[in-house]
């Protein structure tokens, strides 16, 4: 019996024990609280010039920043890391206040000040809602579960606790360059507005509830058709450059180049090659598409282009066939480039697999072209990431495709943009599971010094066009010494 007894004493949790898990559970029960208080009251709605917004803090593993603007789209900014993400929802539009700025067009002026000056008021005021929501969410769940006060109040305290930390976390990561780079998912031709004005984010960057609320109030401007609102666009004087590849006899490529090149107001489009499958002479007709765009452009010959479509290209209204060593002056930019070096157009023979020799050494020779240039290049297009992985350095961009699948490098005050498939990769991109997707991206340079600004890569969602994708990525300023 006494050894009973003490095996049954040694099993008994020691009271440390239960001390801890008691505390561990108070800590469960008020970050549950807590949650939970922020999914039910962690949302406020305020005006914001002629709109109504809705503001919410919620818990999420992706934390970021949305700004939705239903049924047009939605802006994705990765600002800050931590448990809790910030949705802005553009709720609706006060149709009184809308007629007002349309009676008095002057009043745009100062709307993205009001705007700002709003949203700053509703963040400020959706904290303080938070704040309120979480420490009671967390202390009525702990007197729900425990029926006693000092564990409810503990509850509250890991609450205060959490929203420390997590405000701390949101502080030290916070990051600005975020605002300048957003992701803009939804319509097509809302996208110049809906990132706003390249020049300004690249000089500039406001604090975080500034930024928000030109953010807000850019997007918000796409309500143009209902209010007669007109959408923000970029600088005139920013150089704007479409670099396309790959169209492979795409139906749709020269309609999506065309609505494109006007809702970006580009200055030149750039096709880095291979517009055909086999290079045929039937195939050179569809160069002709071409000519339905009112904008210069620039073409090397890509490895499944003949001479017979470089030089159906060469006849088409402002196009520009690049393959020698001269520099072309276009659309207010300086160009180089050569064709590719090879014409396979047959993959199911194995042509298509080149020496990599071969292409590093058209690379080689291209960069030797730019040096001895009286005047340097500010564009240099080759067809295959091989020969451009040879030309940092020698320009401010350097433009290729191939892959099918876009890529980006800044290195040597340079950037490799290589193009994913603007037409989707043609016939081939219904092989996959999934249809290969339509890329396209709009460069923008600065007008005197000719460093890369940003870009926004654009893109479709495949066979049915039924989607639109644009994120922009800003340049480094530390890459602005350009050669």
């Amino acid at each position: 019996g006494h050894r009973s007894g003490m095996s049954r004493r040694a099993r008994l949790p020691r009271p440390g024990w239960r001390r801890t898990g008691g505390l561990l559970a108070v800590v469960l029960v008020g970050l549950a609280g807590a949650a939970l208080g922020l999914l039910l009251a962690g949302t406020t709605r305020a005006d914001a010039g002629p709109f109504v917004l809705e503001l919410s803090l919620r818990p999420s593993g992706s934390a970021q920043t949305t700004v939705q603007v239903p049924p047009l789209g939605e802006l994705a900014l990765d600002t800050h890391a931590g448990p809790v993400a910030l949705d802005v929802e553009v709720a609706e539009i006060r149709e009184a206040a809308a007629r007002r700025i349309v009676d008095d067009p002057e009043s745009l002026a100062s709307l993205g000040d009001d705007v700002r000056a709003d949203v700053r008021s509703a963040l400020l005021a959706l904290a303080l809602r938070a704040v309120l929501a979480t420490v009671l969410g967390a202390a009525a769940l702990g007197l729900l579960v425990f029926r006693a006060p000092r564990q409810a109040l503990l509850a509250a305290g890991t609450a205060v606790g959490a929203l420390v930390v997590t405000g701390g976390i949101g502080a030290a990561s916070f990051d600005e360059r975020a605002l300048a780079e957003p992701r803009y998912t939804g319509l097509l031709a809302n996208a110049p507005s809906a990132v706003g004005d390249v020049r300004e984010v690249v000089d500039r960057v406001d604090e975080y509830s500034a930024s928000l609320g030109r953010l807000v109030g850019n997007v918000s401007l796409l309500y143009g058709t209902a209010s007669g609102l007109q959408p923000f666009t970029p600088d005139d004087d920013v150089l704007r450059v479409l670099s396309v590849s790959d169209l492979h006899l795409s139906p749709t490529a020269f309609d999506v180049i065309d609505t494109v090149a006007g809702q970006f107001d580009v200055d030149v489009i750039v096709d880095s090659g291979d517009l055909t499958d086999y290079g045929s002479g039937a195939e050179a007709a569809y160069a002709s598409g071409i000519a339905r765009l009112d904008v210069p452009y620039v073409w090397i010959r890509g490895n499944h282009d003949s001479q017979a479509v470089q030089e159906a290209v060469a006849r088409q209204p402002d196009a520009v066939v690049l393959d020698g060593p001269e520099v072309v002056e276009v659309g207010g930019l300086r160009f180089l480039g050569r064709g590719d070096p090879r014409f396979t157009p047959d993959k199911a023979s194995g042509g298509d697999d080149a020496p990599r020799e071969l292409l590093e050494v058209q690379g080689t020779l291209v960069g030797l072209d730019a040096r001895a240039a009286a005047v340097p290049p500010d564009v240099v297009v080759v067809h295959e990431p091989p020969a451009a992985e040879q030309l940092f350095g020698v320009a401010p961009l350097v433009l290729a495709g191939h892959t099918h699948e876009r890529r980006a490098e800044v290195r040597d005050g340079t950037l490799l943009l290589v193009q994913g498939s603007t037409g989707g990769a043609g016939a081939r991109g219904l092989e996959g599971e999934e249809p290969t997707p339509v890329q396209l991206s709009v460069v923008y340079l600065d007008p005197q010094t000719r460093r890369v600004l940003a870009r926004d890569d654009i893109t479709l969602g495949g066979l049915g066009l039924s989607s639109a994708q644009i994120e922009r990525t800003v340049v480094p300023l530390a890459q602005e010494e350009q050669p």
